[in-house]
């Protein structure tokens, strides 16, 4: 193999090399250091593609359109090396810093896109095809003496920021894929400068900066497949699959976010902006066990460090949705308030009825007595004691003993209800059949009766005295037809599931207990509302 060929082979080989570690770097695309090793990527390719181009011309003017499009790279390679360097090393440079050294490239490309209309960049050109190459001799002019100065000044600042950034990497991984970045870059360097300085006689017809730019390639081959520079983003993903998690983050080892995915940047918009007051957030909440609220949803966030080699390399921060296990957690103490609310409502409601059966034993006691008096005092002919006796007997006679249905459960809360509702001049009308065994638990029966007479009166009270009224009406036949009518004031607004909806805080929950009563013992429930007039149908069992 002849050096010529040799030669050729190589820049043919860094070629594919970058376009394949272009290829690699685009497919595992999230954050800055992805995209300025993009770019990168994307300049050394067009930079070598037009140098082979250039040493493959026949003509001088096509050695002249294949530098052009040389320098479409060239000129930027500097400025990706300068981003992907302080990426690497944490440095935050300012945007208007970034801009300048954009501009500076951007400036220089069109001097040289033009310089065979000016001096600037080269005074004098000559096309020589004596030696190995075809070879385009010229004589710097001040934008190319400017611009090689300027390039050897980042070459050393790039290298101050590589080293310096040794003693801040924690991990033994860490360090070595620093020092393999270094590596590449003190290669290329040093290939820069053999070039300029015209070191050895080859650099005369042929440009070993690309040799540079393949020493690059190498290094940031290893450090993403042997020192894992993509590792924490690979690792995230693998546990995104496994987990199903909503929002990822990933940050390295020494804190600096390396990636997020769509769904955390939805949760978390701040997180460009300000990363760790987000990850600052999420480890808070791990710290106290709690779950995160974000909109109508809640997320449960979890924190798990990511490791190669046995040494740490990063953390993964995921939210995971838990929105159905909350609901579940939050209906099932909304159901345990209800549950208590009416247990207690039901013992004050057989305790009033336990008390007025006492009262009751109490005046049957002495009834014989009583009756014994009124029959000596009409047969003394003392009538009129006789009245007055009877009319003081029965205004001590209270009203709760009245029995509405044999069932005795069912028949305490009609009794409490309809004291409730006499006490507020509503009148009511009972026509109960409601037998001892219903086919349902009696107390759960007695709460829903209940819940549903509270509820009628709280809308009685809305209307005025003249036009209150209850009505309640139950029918026995292997099942049990209850209805409860009342007057209420104004439409009643109902749900896309026919069921009323609370127009209050802190009202609705006697519904939802009527409706877990209904859902339980398998009833059917309908709800009307019509002329001022509020109906509840149930077919109970």
């Amino acid at each position: 193999m002849t050096m010529r060929e040799f030669l050729l082979g190589a820049i043919i080989l860094s070629i594919f090399a970058m376009l394949f570690e272009g290829v690699v770097v685009f497919r595992n695309l999230k954050n800055k250091l992805h995209a300025y090793l993009f770019l990168n990527c994307i300049t050394m390719l067009v930079n070598n593609t037009g140098y082979l181009l250039e040493l493959l011309s026949k003509t001088e003017d096509g050695h002249i359109a294949a530098l052009k499009f040389s320098y479409a790279g060239r000129a930027f390679i500097l400025f990706s090396i300068i981003m992907v360097s302080a990426e690497l090393c944490h440095i935050s440079i300012p945007k208007l810093l970034v801009r300048a050294l954009l501009l500076i490239d951007v400036f220089v490309y069109a001097i040289i896109f033009t310089f065979q209309n000016h001096n600037l960049y080269y005074s004098k050109i000559w096309y020589d095809k004596t030696g190995m190459f075809p070879v385009l001799l010229q004589r710097a002019g001040i934008v190319h003496k400017a611009f090689m100065q300027y390039q050897a000044v980042v070459i050393v600042i790039v290298l101050a920021m590589l080293f310096r950034s040794i003693k801040y990497h924690k991990g033994k991984i860490a360090k070595r894929r620093a020092f393999i970045i270094i590596g590449g870059f003190l290669i290329a360097s040093i290939l820069y400068l053999f070039q300029i300085a015209h070191v050895f006689f080859i650099t005369y017809y042929f440009d070993l900066t690309v040799f540079g730019n393949v020493a690059i390639t190498i290094s940031m081959f290893i450090a993403i497949f042997r020192y894992n520079l993509l590792g924490v983003i690979d690792m995230a993903r693998d546990y995104i699959v496994d987990r199903l998690s909503e929002g990822v983050i990933a940050l390295d080892v020494d804190d600096k976010l390396q990636y997020y995915n769509e769904h955390a940047k939805e949760l978390y918009p701040d997180i460009t902006k300000d990363p760790m007051s987000v990850v600052n957030t999420l480890r808070e909440a791990i710290i106290k066990g709690d779950t995160i609220e974000i909109g109508d949803k809640y997320y449960t966030p979890e924190e798990k460090e990511l490791s190669a080699d046995g040494e740490v390399i990063g953390k993964l921060y995921a939210l995971v949705d838990s929105t159905v296990l909350k609901q579940r957690e939050y209906q099932l103490k909304s159901d345990a308030a209800i549950l208590e609310m009416a247990t207690n409502s039901m013992k004050e409601r057989l305790n009033a009825t336990e008390e007025i059966l006492q009262q009751d034993r109490a005046m049957r006691h002495d009834r014989r007595h009583f009756e014994a008096l009124i029959l000596s005092l009409i047969q003394d002919g003392k009538v009129d004691e006789a009245k007055k006796c009877l009319e003081e007997r029965m205004s001590q006679e209270p009203r709760g003993s009245r029995s509405f249905c044999e069932n005795t459960t069912v028949n305490a809360a009609l009794m409490h209800y309809v004291a409730i509702a006499e006490r507020n001049n509503i009148r009511v009308k009972v026509s109960a059949n409601i037998p001892h065994n219903v086919g349902v638990d009696e107390m759960q029966l007695a709460i829903a009766i209940s819940n549903l007479l509270e509820n009628a009166i709280h809308a009685c009270n809305k209307v005025p005295e003249a036009e209150r009224f209850i009505e309640v009406s139950a029918k026995y036949k292997q099942q049990l037809l209850l209805e409860i009518s009342n007057s209420c004031s104004g439409p009643v607004k109902l749900d896309e599931d026919g069921h009323p909806i609370a127009s209050e805080d802190g009202h609705g929950i006697g519904t939802r207990s009527v409706l877990d009563f209904v859902k339980k013992t398998g009833s059917n429930i309908r709800y009307i509302a019509e002329n001022d007039i509020f109906k509840v149908r149930m077919l109970i069992g």
